[in-house]
Formats: C-alpha cells, sequence, structure tokens
C-alpha cells in the first residue's frame, strides 16, 4: 500500500516537475544516449527519497536513450535503466544512513553513486557490449559528474535559502 507520505499533492508535483526536468536533460547530450538527464534524479532522490529518485533515474535514462533511438538496443538500455534506478537507491540509502559529518555523506554518498553509474555499470555491460563499454567511458564519466554536483549545489542552495521548502516534501 502506497503511504500517505508517498501520495502528498506537494510531493507529486515536485515529482511531476523532476519528471519533466529528466527530459529536459535528456535533450542535452554528450554522446549518444549519455545527457544530463539523470540531474533531477540525483536532487530528487535528495529531497523525495531514494525511491522516488529511482524511479526519476529510471523514467530518466529511457526518455534519454529513447531520444537517441535505443542506439545499443532496447533491452540493453532497459538494462541500463535498472543500473540508473539501483544507483538512486544506493546514493539516497547512503547519504541518509551514513554517520559523521554533512562532508563526509556527501563525499561518501557521491564516490558510491558516482561508481555504480559509471565503472560498476560498465563491467556488468562488458559481456554484452565488448571493447565499446571503453568508448563511453569519458562521456559518461563527465555527465555523471556534473550531473551530481549540480544536483548537490542546488540542493545545498535551496536548503541554505528555503529550509522550510525542503522539509515539506520530506514529510
Amino acid at each position: 500500500m502506497i503511504g500517505e507520505k508517498i501520495m502528498n499533492t506537494k510531493r507529486l508535483t515536485l515529482l511531476a516537475l523532476l519528471i519533466a526536468l529528466c527530459v529536459v536533460g535528456a535533450n542535452i547530450k554528450v554522446m549518444g544516449s549519455v545527457a544530463f538527464d539523470s540531474m533531477p534524479a540525483f536532487f530528487g532522490t535528495l529531497v523525495l527519497g531514494p525511491v522516488l529518485g529511482g524511479v526519476l533515474g529510471l523514467l530518466g535514462h529511457l526518455v534519454s536513450a529513447g531520444l537517441s533511438g535505443f542506439p545499443l538496443t532496447l533491452p540493453v538500455h532497459l538494462v541500463i535503466a535498472g543500473i540508473m534506478f539501483l544507483t538512486m537507491l544506493a546514493y539516497g540509502y547512503l547519504r541518509k544512513g551514513v554517520k559523521g559529518n554533512t562532508f563526509i555523506r556527501v563525499l561518501i554518498s557521491d564516490v558510491v553513486a558516482y561508481a555504480i553509474n559509471v565503472p560498476l555499470s560498465l563491467v556488468f555491460l562488458y559481456p554484452i557490449l565488448k571493447q565499446a563499454v571503453f568508448a563511453y567511458f569519458f562521456p559518461l564519466t563527465i555527465a555523471s559528474i556534473a550531473n551530481i554536483v549540480v544536483a548537490e549545489i542546488v540542493f545545498a542552495v535551496i536548503r541554505q535559502a528555503r529550509p522550510k521548502m525542503i522539509a515539506n516534501f520530506q514529510k
């Protein structure tokens, strides 16, 4: 059963807005289906939680891949979308669960998100894509780091300027 927390009108409205931003980011390509579609997913994970952030990551990748014509085939992009879902879950749960000061929590969650999103996903995809995974490392690294950093900056600025606004979405 979906709890009241997930069905809050404000949270659903923010979710819809972030889905729209995933679509906008999906149109800003680095290479093939590698784009700036996951920044709203990282931000959404911080504000709405890991599960809804995972949904944003999954949808963001599928939209980006769809706009590119699924260059790696639909089944491969479904696997990548699943990896994006797992990336957001790990990012969100680590962010909440790691003890210590804010800098350590941010650093650990960001590094793990990058590690899942780039090197681990490429290792996982190597049996399918073979040598082609090496062509994706650099553009995927740039896009992943940029998406994470922008999401962290936006979250920090909003949390500093409007802490009650962030708290309203997390209730």
